[in-house]
């Protein structure tokens, strides 16, 4: 039965009213489980977002107010086993990777390329693209802090390497950090003189030309020779 135009003018309302009633308590009311009203109010919570100068604090209002508020909508999503278009969940996804939550974030990334969910508006790279170039600037910070980058360097180079077909830069990229980490030295430099083991030069120098074979001005033509250098200059010793 089709419904009137007062009877759809009186859902607008009501779920005009069950968002900003979520805007004053920071959750949506238990009858308010349909997309449609979150949605509305997503789209508020965007805007509020946008209003933010600073990245420091909308990744704040990302992890203590929006991530609590809408992550039990998308669990919910995911257990009932109903796949559509869902911009809440795409949405949810970004915002852990942003908050650096990158166990949950990477799982609920792999599950967006699965169902052939669209990236929000904002984001103009497909799942693939968006996952491989968070988490290879998270490992190049991390790195150049001398902090840990696993399980996650692991987890995303083997899906570039094997699974995803990015494109020729970012794949690259990705060659030349991961070549990079074999002649690091102690203060995490990247310095061929510095290693002593062969394989772990020959492992590097593959990595690198094959970094170079995707991208030619990558900037690894030099580090390629200096290996080759060291690796000779071990095997007269």
């Amino acid at each position: 039965m089709r419904r009137s135009p007062c009877s759809r003018d009186r859902e607008i309302k009501h779920a005009r009213s069950t968002v900003e009633r979520a805007h004053k308590t920071g959750v949506l009311s238990p009858e308010s489980n349909s997309l449609h009203l979150q949605l509305i109010a997503l789209d508020a919570d965007l805007k509020r977002l946008k209003e933010l100068d600073r990245v420091q604090d909308r990744i704040t209002m990302k992890r203590d107010e929006l991530l609590p508020k809408y992550q039990p909508y998308v669990e919910r999503y995911l257990a009932e086993g109903d796949v559509f278009k869902n911009s809440l969940f795409a949405h949810v996804v970004v915002w852990l990777f942003d908050i650096e939550a990158f166990d949950q974030a990477i799982k609920w990334g792999l599950v967006c390329i699965e169902q052939d969910q669209p990236t929000p508006d904002n984001i103009k790279r497909n799942w693939p693209h968006f996952i491989a170039d968070m988490i290879l600037q998270w490992c190049e910070r991390q790195a150049e802090n001398g902090q840990p980058i696993e399980p996650y360097c692991s987890t995303i180079f083997s899906k570039v390497r094997h699974d995803w077909r990015l494109n020729e830069k970012l794949t690259a990229k990705w060659f030349k950090f991961v070549g990079l980490l074999f002649i690091r030295d102690m203060d995490g430099k990247p310095l061929p003189s510095a290693i002593d083991d062969v394989e772990k030069l020959k492992a590097a120098q593959a990595l690198l030309l094959e970094a170079h074979s995707y991208n030619s001005n990558i900037g690894v033509k030099t580090l390629i020779d200096k290996i080759d250098m060291r690796i000779r200059k071990l095997a007269d010793t």
